[in-house]
């Protein structure tokens, strides 16, 4: 059941980020691979390091970051 919650909480974490608008996703932690870490590590703990690899790429591509 523990592994479940753990899973469910990082899924909602995802789409918590991604349902948010590209500039609050900015205003986060900006274009800083280590404060996404870190905030994401805060938040749930789980696959933070993927999810700040993609959510970077994102900005990238969509010219918010350089």
């Amino acid at each position: 059941m523990s592994l479940f919650r753990a899973a469910l909480a990082s899924g909602s974490l995802l789409v918590l980020f991604a349902a948010m608008p590209s500039e609050a996703r900015a205003d986060v932690w900006g274009c800083d691979y280590n404060k996404c870490v870190a905030a994401c590590t805060k938040i749930s703990g789980k696959n933070c390091t993927i999810y700040c690899e993609r959510r970077l790429q994102d900005k990238r591509r969509d010219k918010i970051c350089k």
